[in-house]
């Protein structure tokens, strides 16, 4: 009897101390997994932050550049170029502009191999040449949205001509800019992003016929900015 007491009171104290183990464990296991979700939340928070800066910009660059436009003087006479030509100048400019420099009228030129005679007001240097029905034109001025630098711009007219967007974002994708489309307003940009240098971003921002399934890229403009982070 005194035995099978000795036994139950062993049983007793095994599953209180069983208990007291699990509950001490417990309190771990969940400030582990709120850690996790902390730190996702935060990342998340980061790249939404991110993007909202990207699309704000995206806006106040519209807003400059159409405030300016009926100023603008014509530009000088340019080759015709095919759709294939005008994109492959795309990604040219998109592995050449790592610094503000890289920007300059003279880098430009010689990475789309066309010259780039200054427009009468000296605001602009590009060119405008046929393109399909319309016309193409490249630009390189200081309408970018930075401080420092200068934005470059490939733009088409009439608005019913574009690049099959396609072509202009697979590469892009592939050379390591990350993707960002607006999830409300009326901004028609997409927007890729890449850091080319320690303190520098590189965007490349394509207007399109409608955001939520791209077909036409009908402008393009490049910009390089400071890093965020």
């Amino acid at each position: 009897m005194e035995r099978k007491g000795i036994s139950m009171q062993s049983s007793v104290l095994m599953a209180l101390i069983a208990v007291g183990i699990s509950s001490c464990a417990q309190p771990s296991k969940a400030n582990q997994e709120k850690a996790v979700q902390d730190a996702l939340s935060a990342e998340i928070q980061r790249e939404q932050d991110k993007a909202a800066a990207i699309a704000d910009s995206a806006i106040q660059g519209n807003a400059q550049s159409t405030s300016s436009f009926e100023k603008l003087a014509p530009l000088s006479a340019g080759p015709e170029f095919s759709a294939a030509t005008l994109v492959s100048q795309v990604h040219a400019l998109s592995h050449a502009l790592h610094k503000y420099s890289d920007a300059e009228y003279e880098h430009v030129e010689a990475v789309l191999g066309v010259a780039l005679p200054a427009d009468g007001t000296g605001e602009r240097r590009g060119i405008t040449g046929k393109f399909g029905t319309g016309t193409y034109s490249w630009v390189v001025w200081k309408q970018s949205r930075f401080p420092v630098g200068r934005s470059v711009e490939l733009s088409l007219d009439p608005p019913s001509l574009c690049l099959a967007f396609e072509a202009l974002k697979a590469p892009l994708l592939a050379d390591g800019f990350t993707m960002y489309v607006p999830t409300f307003g009326d901004d028609d940009r997409i927007t890729f992003y890449k850091r080319v240098e320690s303190s520098l971003t590189l965007y490349v921002a394509i207007s399109v016929d409608r955001r939520d399934s791209p077909a036409c890229g009908r402008k393009v403009t490049l910009d390089l900015g400071p890093s965020d982070d």
